[in-house]
């Protein structure tokens, strides 16, 4: 019974194959071509240094097979597109209809077509050059399989993340033109979207950034973990990439199997309408326009961007529309605009109020490596329509005694030019816990305002805080490295800085915990004064 119902799927994904001969030999041709290009591409190369008479690693002489290969993984979109037509033309759903196969076989059976006209190929092509790219790094056979075969899981979470977009957008939309568009713009809002949010609200209503700080990864999308999987560069077996890529195709198949609801639920009735469901009109209109609304928001261009946005909006509703347009449906579209665009403020301000969801909490905890180097510096702005800094600074670069004991001699060279300035770890991680408690007293989110908020918003006035007339800004940075253990000029890096306000009447207080903490630049606040005639 079983073997009887999979021949059945089996022969009706071969018929929807046939029909789309044009599409198969497409992808077909592209997928050859990038599998031949790629493997005479792929070589091992070997490198001179001064330490080591040789070092085997794999590599590219040229990117053209791997950029076709990504090509070939973007193409399932056209595979789809046919496969899906019955969704979107009526003569091939009159047909589909009428067979004596229910929506769950018609599911499957498409869903096997689009495998093997896009994601079988494609995983041949794969094969093929991990088969000859292990023959021709026969040498360091570990490195290369790993190499190769990580770089293709890539290429085939992009197939199945194009596959899984397109086959939701065409279950949702009733005519071709909707099918394609709302997948190409909802791919591009699902992978930029969370972390260009992100980013702004980070860098600007928080004013923390550590090199180590991976909380943004948490909100990539589908083709933002594949990009982010690709960051390990030659870290091979990095775990940490594999999760991304296991998880962006654990989220394309969860995709597809939710598409099957909706599938079921169609029928001849809804062909050629643009859009099936109101609910995702609605959702894709406000993941467009906030995308579009992150992005003015970096670009500081309001009036042409709010414009643009109201534009592409207008356009799209109107092309999606199918009854008469009158003046009450073109108020109630206006209204929907207005209301994304509140949505979107609203978001952004409750970012700004919680220091960037809480993000302005973020310390460095610990020290790692051999070289550390902490700073804190202060500028105090004053005197109404002109400028003048006081400045303040304490400065501190270490040693740590005991994580870089390399045999040293006559001819050792310190980089850093502070290796006499030696701190055992425990004293290093002591001064590290009061600095961070420093930050914790003074950087209180206490003086931001809806005012400030809306300068920073629409005004280009990066400040996060509402800023008194003679405000203090506080500058603390914190970084080491492994350059010493190794004698080298640059090497493994972690950075840490935060900028906050201060009032002035805790400026004094400020700078005296500062000085406990590290050694004072200057013997007086005012020994560095610096006037600019303008306004601020």
């Amino acid at each position: 019974m079983a073997q009887t119902y999979l021949k059945k799927i089996n022969k009706a994904a071969a018929a929807e194959c046939r029909n789309r001969r044009k599409v198969r030999l497409m992808i077909l041709i592209i997928t050859v071509a990038a599998a031949l290009f790629e493997a005479s591409e792929f070589t091992v190369k070997n490198y001179d240094s001064d330490d080591i008479n040789w070092i085997l690693f794999p590599n590219y002489d040229n990117f053209f097979g791997l950029f076709l290969m990504f090509v070939a993984a973007a193409f399932g979109a056209f595979a789809v597109y046919g496969v899906f037509s019955d969704l979107t033309n009526k003569q091939t759903a009159d047909v589909q209809l009428s067979l004596p196969m229910s929506a769950k076989d018609r599911f499957l059976s498409k869903i096997l077509a689009v495998a093997k006209l896009h994601l079988i190929p494609l995983a041949c092509a794969s094969l093929f050059v991990l088969m000859i790219g292990c023959v021709k790094g026969h040498a360091v056979i570990g490195d290369t399989f790993s190499f190769l075969f990580k770089i293709h899981c890539i290429v085939l979470a992009e197939a199945l993340f194009v596959d899984s977009i397109c086959i939701f957008c065409m279950c949702c939309c009733g005519a071709k033109a909707e099918g394609v568009y709302t997948s190409m713009i909802t791919a591009f809002c699902v992978t930029l979207t969370p972390t260009l949010v992100y980013n702004f609200i980070t860098n600007n209503f928080s004013s923390v950034s550590f090199s180590e700080d991976i909380s943004n990864r948490f909100l990539a999308m589908f083709g933002g973990m594949i990009a982010l999987s690709i960051e390990s560069g030659y870290d091979f077996s990095s775990v940490e990439s594999w999760v991304y890529l296991g998880i962006n195709m654990a989220a394309s198949c969860l995709l597809v199997f939710a598409s099957f609801f909706i599938y079921r639920k169609r029928d001849g009735r809804q062909v050629g309408r643009p859009m099936v469901y109101d609910l995702f009109m609605e959702l894709f209109m406000f993941a467009g326009l906030f995308t579009l609304f992150t992005m003015f928001s970096y670009a500081e261009s309001w009036g042409i961007g709010l414009t643009l946005a109201l534009i592409i909006y207008l356009v799209i509703r109107i092309v999606a529309a199918r009854a008469k347009i009158t003046p009450k449906t073109f108020l109630i579209w206006l209204l929907k605009y207005v209301a994304c665009f509140g949505i979107f403020l609203v978001i952004m301000a409750a970012g700004y109020f919680t220091g960037g969801f809480g993000h302005y909490k973020l310390r460095m905890k610990e020290f790692k490596w051999d070289n550390a180097d902490m700073q804190i510096s202060t500028t105090q702005y004053a005197n109404g329509s002109y400028l003048q800094q006081n400045r303040h600074s304490f400065h501190d670069n270490y040693y740590v005694s005991g994580k870089a004991d390399y045999p040293y001699n006559d001819d050792t060279v310190f980089l850093s030019g502070y290796h006499g300035n030696e701190i055992k770890k425990s004293e290093l991680d002591d001064k590290l816990e009061k600095l961070n408690k420093l930050i914790d007293e003074y950087y209180t989110l206490e003086n931001r305002s809806t005012e400030a908020f809306l300068d920073m918003m629409f005004g280009g006035v990066y400040k996060n805080e509402a800023v008194p007339s003679d405000n203090v800004n506080v500058y603390i940075s914190l970084s080491d490295d492994n350059t010493i253990s190794n004698n080298i000029d640059f090497g493994d890096r972690r950075d840490y800085n935060v900028s906050f306000i201060i009032p002035p009447d805790k400026l004094n207080d400020f700078l005296k915990d500062a000085q406990d903490i590290l050694s004072d630049e200057t013997d007086d606040v005012n020994d560095r004064i610096y006037e600019d005639v303008g306004s601020y």
